[in-house]
């Protein structure tokens, strides 16, 4: 199982490759923290025990 806090970093990191073309370190440090904890508390949210990723 992944969990919450990993996916949420994945999808960050996706939008961050995304959206940030040539931002200084310490503005890419406060875009990352503001894609990832609201994509955090959304995740939390709707998975409260994390994502399977294959059911059985």
């Amino acid at each position: 199982m992944i969990s919450n806090e990993q996916r949420a970093h994945d999808i960050a990191i996706a939008l961050m490759q995304a959206n940030s073309k040539d931002v200084e370190p310490i503005e890419a440090y406060h875009r990352y923290v503001n894609y990832l904890l609201p994509i955090l508390r959304e995740i939390d949210k709707d998975f409260p025990h994390g994502i399977r990723e294959h059911l059985n």
